[in-house]
């Protein structure tokens, strides 16, 4: 059962079997994606996945697929911004395995201006039958 708080004091939840198997995933594809491993990620996503990016991006939108993904993925630095720092502060977990938000530091320098910028960003992840469905991206300063 998800809902065995270990105490309400720090809020930390116990976590289920389906939590470290969703983490494990979710580790594993973050792995592969910087070592441009697209046949890995492929095993760890569901057909239904999409890659939600803010619209006031330059290459905001709706993304469908590993195919999708990558579209993105090659357009962030073309028509977006060169990432040169990026890291992750902390994983946050709940009661519900079936989501994960990590919370990340990147900054870097924007295409069209060529400004610094720096944020924090949330990537909320969400699983179904023990995939990735879905990756929600949250920006704090958009570049």
């Amino acid at each position: 059962m998800a809902r065995e708080m270990l105490s309400q004091g720090n809020g930390i939840w116990e976590w289920t079997p389906q939590h470290h198997h969703n983490n494990a995933v979710k580790t594993r594809f973050v792995d592969a994606l910087f070592q441009n491993d697209w046949d890995t990620m492929a095993t760890m996503i569901h057909p239904d996945f999409e890659l939600r990016e803010p619209d006031r991006l330059a290459y905001g939108g709706i993304y469908k697929g590993l195919d999708g993904f990558k579209k993105c993925w090659d357009l962030i630095p073309q028509v977006g911004h060169k990432t040169t720092h990026l890291t992750t502060l902390r994983n946050h977990f709940t009661e519900d395995p079936g989501s994960i938000v990590v919370e990340l530091e990147t900054r870097g320098v924007h295409n069209e201006t060529g400004n610094e910028f720096e944020s924090k960003v949330m990537e909320q992840f969400e699983f179904k039958d023990g995939k990735i469905s879905a990756i929600v991206l949250y920006w704090y300063n958009i570049p």
